[in-house]
């Protein structure tokens, strides 16, 4: 990676590999060298300007910053595709296979199910709460996943919220965090109430759901206190030591525009992991991020496009088409150069260069221009599947 940096490649292809680790879970081939998008710095400028932000001076190396979410992760193997609350009938979760969903919007996309009625609707956390064991405990969160990712190719900070009620659990999570990539936690906070916890639903095939009940990591200071109040003071501080931040949404929308927006005044590049919620993209965060990264069924929720055929798998005509919808909504928010690299779990990748417009002709593995595939290596394990380096 630094070897990279000093031959002069940009530092949105440097950090490609660092996304791709935190996003899809599966070792990828990496793609090759693509140019840095020139508006990152235009827009940095623009920022600058509008801001007017007291902030650090540019480190170019400075570590990669991750701002998002800390989880205890309880792990929960289906049987049958099936699921039990409080020792109730199974019911089948299969509507909400492959995504990671808030309490409330899991009992949502679930009530065709028959579960819980008002009461849930009413109560979504409580009946999460309830989901029936047995649990394997682990170190999870978008946030803190990508950081250990991240940490193992670079430089890592880590910036998130842990809850008093959980310390013992704190203790361990942190520990997991330097052991998994030696990330620094130092600027980490711990407040009032539980750490936020994520139910990791496993099904058959090893694809999973994930539901989350928030606890701290939905416990930030205003958006004016993040952008130029005493609370926000480290996290600017470390916008300004930094070279690049990752971005997720299992915090609340405030807190990823106010880094975006710091972090363009400072010429930063902004990733942006959209899993955590099935809500539309802030129109606030669009001029600020340099690639932005969902799965299929994500970039569904964050453009209204369906990405998937009849039988339930993505088809590529209708990625383009989601993937264009989302360019045209950048684009139209002052962002034209924004990457999209689509994750779709163990069958790989596909990234969607700043200048893709869809248009060209097709090279012979059917890939357009400015689209990249980046698929799964064949793994050398006894079982041929990945082994676990995140800690998650």
């Amino acid at each position: 990676w630094r070897q990279a940096r000093r031959s002069g490649r940009g530092r949105l292809t440097m950090l490609l590999p660092l996304l791709v680790l935190a996003a899809q879970a599966v070792h990828v081939a990496l793609a090759p060298s693509l140019a840095p998008s020139p508006s990152i710095r235009a827009r940095a400028a623009s920022a600058r300007s509008a801001l007017r932000l007291a902030l650090p001076p540019e480190e170019e190396t400075g570590p990669v910053l991750v701002v998002g979410s800390i989880n205890i992760d309880l792990y929960a193997k289906l049987r049958e595709d099936r699921l039990s609350f409080g020792g109730s009938p199974p019911v089948d979760v299969m509507p909400v296979k492959g995504m990671t969903l808030p309490a409330a919007s899991f009992v949502e996309k679930l009530d065709e199910a028959g579960i819980g009625g008002a009461a849930a609707a009413s109560d979504p956390i409580s009946l999460v709460q309830s989901i029936d064991g047995p649990f394997v405990q682990k170190t999870g969160g978008k946030g803190a996943n990508a950081a250990a990712a991240a940490g193992q190719t670079a430089a890592c900070e880590f910036i998130g919220n842990l809850g008093r009620a959980s310390s013992e659990a704190n203790t361990a999570l942190l520990a997991d965090m330097q052991q998994f990539g030696g990330v620094n936690t130092e600027g980490c906070s711990e407040l009032e109430g539980p750490t936020g916890t994520a139910y990791i639903l496993q099904f058959e095939d090893n694809d999973n759901a994930i539901v989350l009940v928030g606890g701290a990591n939905q416990d930030w200071p205003g958006l004016a206190s993040l952008l130029g109040g005493n609370e926000g003071s480290g996290l600017r501080a470390a916008i300004g030591r930094s070279s690049a931040v990752m971005l997720q949404r299992e915090v609340p929308d405030h807190v990823n525009v106010a880094v975006a927006q710091c972090a363009a005044a400072l010429g930063k590049d902004v990733f942006m992991d959209v899993g955590g919620t099935d809500s539309p993209l802030d129109p606030a965060l669009l001029p600020y991020l340099g690639v932005v990264a969902p799965n299929e069924s994500e970039l569904t929720f964050i453009t209204g496009v369906e990405t998937k055929g009849p039988d339930g798998k993505p088809e590529l005509q209708r990625v383009r088409a989601a993937v264009a919808a989302l360019k045209d909504s950048c684009r139209a928010a002052g962002n034209p150069s924004v990457e999209v690299l689509v994750t779709f779990g163990g069958e790989g990748s596909l990234h969607f260069g700043a200048g893709w417009d869809g248009a060209g002709e097709a090279a012979a593995d059917g890939a357009l221009p400015l689209e990249c595939r980046m698929g799964s290596f064949v793994l050398g394990t006894a079982d041929g599947r990945p082994v676990d380096t995140t800690g998650a």
